[in-house]
């Protein structure tokens, strides 16, 4: 419903008692599903640029390959402080709505009117390198460097950040995999409850006031998740030390 499972799943992973970067590795079983199924999708509608969507992948995957093998490679401390503050990003961008920025962009007729610069492949590197790392907030960041830094139609860009992020997260999957920072008796149900609730979450935001009332239900819930975070790491304890 929330269309940003790892906002909620990692957190609430670490909270049953999952270690931050298993947790972490976890997730990535859940995304790839989901993002395979709606990718499938696509493809039989014939709606996926593929050119255009192959030329967006290659520096999004070699960004998740750096981000997987640092996430891998730092403790646990680390990708709880990097989830806490990938958790208020996300919240900001709950509040301030980024992406209505993008339905101001015109969008152009042919996909061969799209002109890819080096700065966009630098973007979609970085934005590869943080869906590696922790992936929480990597999607508005896809579409944003897709519309704003490609000068990709939003439509087109909704369908294609599809297989651009399948491809990155199953760049990371395999790599917390062969880490072994992968638990795989809470990621194969993980998976397929995603899944599950994502066919019954496009149902119901159908409903009158249901976008509106997961929306709100979001706000509250990644807000309990970041003040969650802030007190496990010990800072307000730490501010109120310091004022004393």
């Amino acid at each position: 419903m929330a269309a940003s499972g790892a906002t909620v799943v990692v957190p609430s992973m670490i909270g049953l008692g999952l270690e931050a970067g298993v947790a972490n590795g976890t997730s990535r079983l859940a995304a790839v599903a989901g993002l395979a199924t709606a990718t499938w999708r696509f493809h039989q509608a014939g709606a996926i640029p593929w050119l255009l969507t192959l030329k967006a992948t290659v520096p999004m995957v070699a960004g998740a390959i750096a981000g997987s093998l640092l996430a891998t490679a730092l403790s646990d401390q680390w990708i709880t402080l990097a989830i806490a503050g990938s958790l208020l990003f996300v919240l900001i961008c709950l509040i301030t709505q980024p992406t209505r920025l993008l339905l101001q962009e015109e969008p152009s007729s042919e996909e061969t009117d799209t002109q890819l610069g080096p700065l966009f492949y630098l973007l979609m590197a970085a934005t590869g390198f943080w869906a590696g790392f922790i992936a929480l907030g990597s999607g508005v960041m896809t579409l944003l460097v897709l519309v704003l830094a490609g000068g990709i139609p939003l439509k087109t860009a909704n369908i294609l950040k599809c297989f651009v992020r399948l491809s990155s997260s199953l760049v990371a999957l395999l790599i917390f995999g062969l880490r072994g920072d992968i638990n795989w008796l809470w990621a194969l149900p993980l998976a397929l409850s995603g899944m599950a609730g994502a066919h019954l979450g496009a149902r119901l935001a159908l409903g009158d006031g249901a976008t509106q009332l997961i929306f709100r239900a979001l706000i509250a819930v990644v807000s309990l998740e970041v003040l969650s975070f802030l007190w496990r790491l010990g800072l307000p304890q730490n501010l109120m030390g310091a004022l004393a």
